[in-house]
């Protein structure tokens, strides 16, 4: 059977967001079983994730201005140093090295991301059908059984089940990448004006206030992400029922996600980030009310209505409103969002838990949701310049 470009790209989404899975789906389990308090955890991700939204953009830009440097050459940039501290962790003892460790895989994993989104891009350009919405499904199905895997064996073995995990992980990632066919020479680079690089949020104001509703959905969803644990042990749980929790979160994103193509058909990509925001909203909302580990289960299928929209989403509407010649630093923007999302939600979400308590963390959270859904609002009701309408 013929490997089509299609196929490796839903590979590529697989393992990657299994790798996102080992460094920011277990970064509680792992830093508190270091050592580190709740304070300590959100500002671990706080520093690291800051970086890694500087990085986002910049390396975007590299990649929009070169003719020689792809998408593929900074995932894998990205990528080797990841394995390579995934083989070292378990060797090295300690709170504050374990604190570095994993602070650099939320970095290197989150700042691959972008290059992620924009390879489906540049193969779309260049006439190659790639089902974004299965290949994302696909990383949530992976994402959602890596999960389940590493909640027990960390239960039964140990933290360095975590980093272990991402060593084969990330062996079959870089392997998949490097055997996937970069289409950048093949695409007719776009004349740029000069300083078109400068004003890039004065140019596309609709996308800025949506770039702002997804700093403020994502720090509300990485709150919960980021303290899952945490939420699970105030009502009596441990490692294995939130291994439970991410894998349910993440399995029922995977329908959301296969049939997105057919909400295209009905949707804007703009007014599916609006359900998103309200889906985000809802979830916040939920969380506040719950008081069993059973309803965290009930509740992880508010994950349909925010991030599983979203996930697709916000790559359709980027691609949609941001010009050709300005893709890769759309998506990066719109990541270095997704990334900063979780460094507030990580920093925020920790202090409050320290000085206040969980309800207050919950309740504040709530109201953090409620604002993005507003400044979606104000996104989507703002008139398009005609350089957006070009570029959609």
């Amino acid at each position: 059977m013929k490997i089509t470009i299609n196929n490796r790209y839903m590979a590529m989404q697989g393992l990657y967001w299994m790798l996102f899975c080992v460094s920011s789906g277990f970064i509680s389990l792992y830093l508190q079983g270091r050592g580190l308090s709740n304070g300590g955890i959100g500002t671990v991700t706080a520093i690291f994730g800051i970086l890694a939204a500087l990085l986002q953009p910049m390396l975007g830009g590299i990649t929009d201005r070169s003719n020689r440097i792809t998408w593929r050459h900074m995932i894998l940039m990205l990528a080797i140093p990841y394995l390579t501290i995934c083989i070292v962790m378990p060797f090295i003892p300690g709170a504050l090295a374990g604190a570095t460790f994993m602070g650099l895989l939320i970095l290197l994993g989150n700042t691959i991301m972008p290059f992620i989104n924009t390879a489906h891009y540049y193969y779309s350009q260049k006439g190659e059908y790639i089902n974004f919405g299965v290949a994302r499904g696909i990383g949530s199905g992976l994402y959602a059984l890596l999960a389940l895997v590493i909640g027990f064996l960390a239960e039964g073995y140990g933290i360095e089940m975590v980093p272990i995990s991402g060593i084969l992980i990330g062996l079959l990632f870089i392997l998949v990448v490097f055997r996937m066919p970069s289409s950048k020479e093949q695409l007719e680079k776009a004349p740029r004006e000069k300083g078109l690089q400068k004003g890039f949020m004065l140019r596309y104001p609709a996308f800025t206030f949506m770039l702002i509703a997804t700093l403020l959905m994502l720090t509300a969803h990485n709150i919960l992400n980021t303290y899952l644990l945490q939420i699970i042990q105030s009502v009596g749980g441990n490692s294995s029922q939130l291994g439970i929790a991410l894998a349910i979160q993440a399995v029922v994103e995977v329908p959301v996600l296969f049939g997105f193509s057919r909400l295209l058909k009905h949707f804007r990509p703009k007014t599916l980030m609006l359900i998103a925001a309200f889906g985000f909203a809802l979830k916040a909302l939920m969380y506040a009310l719950s008081g069993s580990v059973s309803m965290i289960y009930v509740i992880q299928f508010a994950q349909m209505l925010s991030f599983a929209i979203f996930a697709s989403a916000s790559v359709y509407y980027t691609s949609e409103i941001i010009a050709k010649e300005d893709q890769a630093s759309g998506q990066a923007y719109m990541t270095s969002m997704i990334t900063v999302g979780t460094v507030l939600g990580s920093l925020s979400g920790g202090w409050m838990l320290e000085l206040n308590g969980m309800n207050t963390m919950l309740a504040v959270n709530v109201v953090i949701a409620l604002v993005g859904v507003g400044f979606a609002l104000i996104s989507i009701k703002h008139k398009e310049l005609p350089q957006q309408k070009a570029a959609a």
